[in-house]
């Protein structure tokens, strides 16, 4: 599956309900845990939030295939 483009409105839900799925890749649920936790709100926020978790998914595409498909399949 290609790893959608930073202004897929699913970042955005993504990033608005981080607790929403349940992540199989470590990493990726600490680093959901975290944006959970500080809780993005201004656009700005977002923005890094949905670039750092697409980063995340750039660099690990396959350690995280399995999530990917689950959150945006």
């Amino acid at each position: 599956m290609a790893i959608p483009q930073t202004n897929d409105p699913r970042w955005q839900r993504l990033i608005d309900d981080p607790g929403a799925h349940a992540y199989q890749a470590l990493a990726l649920k600490i680093m959901m845990q975290r944006i959970a936790r500080s809780a993005p709100k201004t656009p700005a926020e977002r923005d890094a939030a949905i670039g750092e978790v697409h980063g995340f998914f750039v660099k690990n595409e396959r350690l995280a295939a399995a999530d990917l498909q689950t959150i945006f399949g």
